[in-house]
């Protein structure tokens, strides 16, 4: 199974129309996306409030051990841009 890291690269490699399993210098060229790729997981690292109004929402649905759901609706809520709920502040 691929890693959270590698799977970005590799998706930041297709972006900019490289096939990601083509190699360079020896090497897959998808790795040569890992800085940016590490920058963008990193920048997520801290949840928004969306995220957080999401993995609430979904946790609160009684499932909180499917922890991969959880993530999964945090991360829609970013990529949506908008707040599941209202929220208060922390």
């Amino acid at each position: 199974m691929k890693t959270g890291l590698e799977r970005v690269a590799r998706a930041l490699c297709e972006l900019d129309a490289n096939p990601p399993d083509a190699m360079i210098g020896g090497k897959p060229l998808w790795r040569d996306y890992l800085p940016e790729a590490s920058a963008a997981i990193m920048a997520l690292r801290e949840p928004d409030a969306a995220m957080i109004g999401a993995g609430t929402i979904k946790a609160a649905e009684g499932v909180s051990e499917d922890i991969g759901g959880i993530y999964r609706a945090m991360i829609d809520a970013t990529m949506e841009g908008q707040p599941k709920a209202p929220l208060s502040d922390p």
